[in-house]
């Protein structure tokens, strides 16, 4: 028997504590030792979050976005046609005609490279289709190749790809190898996107998670604010795309210092690369390092690795695996819902300047306060809450888009908060999915939940068309679909304060 009290050589009595008193005495609160060892944020994780969050996430944006400036309004008129007898008008389609010329800001774009008026006018919109759906296909792929076969080269891949694709772009000899370059250069964005940050959310601590998801969020904003700047001295398409690929290049020192997550490398028994990992980035964090074999191993131990290490996680277990069924479920709605209503708030801010560089840069800025506010409402009040406040508010903002255009400056107020309630919601859903599910089907999960996000984005210009069938559809829609979002939220288990699981099953 285990005495309470013992006695030191001055007689003064000391309390002796049991192993299950102490226990108990412990607050009760998710402790992750892989970040004891590592530490929670400190100049490694600043070095990692800087080097892939500002190249990864800025040219994300650069190529969702690219469309405007490589195809920005531009008119024509037939310069040559086999009957000369009839008047020629501006921007008119003649089914005879041979040769355009065009008038627009820009020294040239794809539309008049390649003649995309008239009866090819459809090409336009169509690129900008493949790149989308490379962004989806992307997705999913990646998904299944980080889970799969490590953070690391799915991400090293995505982004050798990127760097590719950049600059194959302006020299591209015809539309039908722009478009294909265009589609692969999605499928990369999307697995950069994805990759990095679960990388970067599995090797930060609990409570600077927030910040550090505020960090990563705010280049996209960063970077569409200053895409317009590319634009505005690169006036032709080919030199724009050859400034916007440029960046790319900072892609190969991720080569050289993006490590493999120690989270997913312990998932899948691989102790010792875990472990000479963690001692690095612990060097770098000027922690100790002495005994990180053994902590690697109560990590794998307290896991249960060798029961779970050979289980491969495919796409089915989103939905046979009934612990995480609804997870997904709840999140896929979630982010459909956001992409779709994402649309619906920006759509307003494009229109409110004639100045298309000013409007684009105006649209980046807006986010910056909802993603900042967002951090701190996670870090007050959870992700659930956040995330039902954000979707509540940019719902609201949304509908009231429908007041008259001559209340300009409401209009303008309404238009802002909802795209920067929209951008602190895509901010918090972004970490809040990556917190519910297991390091094995992590990159799985994001990759469905963004494939579906993408979904609600191609169909929201569709729903904003139905202005001319009635002009409160777009509006009502784009106001209500929100309120679902928030209540496939409430739906969903608060993670704050909770550290990552590794396999099904774990508690």
């Amino acid at each position: 028997m285990i005495p309470n009290s013992s006695s030191d050589m001055d007689g003064t009595k000391r309390k002796s504590v049991t192993i299950s008193e102490k226990i108990e005495e412990t607050p009760k609160q998710d402790e992750d030792k892989l970040i004891q060892a590592i530490g929670e944020f400190g100049r490694w994780h600043v070095m990692l979050t800087m080097t892939l969050s500002a190249p990864i996430r800025m040219t994300a944006v650069w190529n969702h976005l690219g469309i405007i400036f490589l195809a920005p309004k531009t008119e024509f008129i037939c310069a040559e046609r086999r009957n000369n007898n009839e008047t020629i008008q501006e921007s008119e389609c003649y089914s005879d005609c041979t040769e355009y010329e065009y008038k627009t800001d820009f020294v040239n774009t794809i539309i008049s490279e390649w003649d995309l008026v008239c009866d090819r006018a459809w090409l336009t919109n169509f690129n900008q289709t493949a790149c989308m759906s490379g962004v989806l296909l992307g997705s999913i792929v990646f998904g299944f190749f980080a889970d799969r076969f490590g953070r690391r080269p799915a991400l090293l891949t995505a982004c050798t790809t990127q760097l590719i694709a950049g600059f194959t772009a302006p020299f591209c000899p015809n539309y039908i190898t722009f478009t294909l370059v265009r589609f692969f250069n999605g499928a990369a964005v999307a697995g950069a996107l994805l990759t990095s940050f679960i990388l970067m959310i599995e090797t930060t601590g609990i409570s600077k998670r927030e910040l550090m998801n505020c960090i990563v969020s705010v280049p996209l904003s960063v970077g569409e604010m200053i895409m317009p700047m590319f634009s505005y001295y690169l006036r032709s398409w080919t030199r724009y795309s050859l400034g916007l690929a440029l960046p790319n290049l900072v892609f190969l020192v991720l080569f050289f210092i993006v490590p493999e997550s120690p989270k997913w490398l312990i998932s899948v028994g691989r102790l010792e690369e875990a472990s000479l990992i963690m001692t690095k980035i612990a060097k770098w964090n000027r922690l100790p390092t002495e005994g990180m074999m053994d902590r690697v191993k109560i990590i794998a131990f307290e896991s249960n690795v060798d029961e779970h290490k050979n289980v491969k996680a495919t796409y089915l277990d989103l939905i046979k695996v009934q612990e995480i069924r609804w997870k997904n479920i709840g999140c896929c709605l979630t982010w459909f819902i956001l992409g779709l209503s994402f649309y619906g708030s920006n759509q307003y801010i494009g229109q409110t300047s004639p100045n298309v560089f000013v409007a684009i840069a105006m649209a980046g800025a807006i986010q910056i306060p909802g993603i900042l506010l967002s951090g701190y409402l996670c870090k007050r009040f959870g992700r659930r809450h956040t995330l039902i406040f954000l979707f509540i508010l940019c719902g609201i903002s949304n509908a009231l888009l429908s007041v008259p255009d001559d209340w300009y400056y409401f209009k303008l107020f309404i238009g802002s908060t909802a795209v920067s309630s929209a951008s602190g919601a895509f901010a918090t859903v972004y970490m809040f999915t990556t917190e519910l599910f297991p390091t094995v089907a992590r990159n799985m999960a994001m990759g469905a939940s963004s494939t579906v996000s993408r979904i609600g984005s191609m169909l929201a210009p569709f729903i904003a068309g139905l202005t001319a069938t009635g002009p409160w559809i777009p509006p009502t829609v784009f106001g209500l679909v929100p309120f679902a979002a928030a209540v496939a939220c409430y739906c969903l288990p608060e993670t704050r304060g909770k550290k990552l699981k590794d396999h099904f099953g774990e508690t």
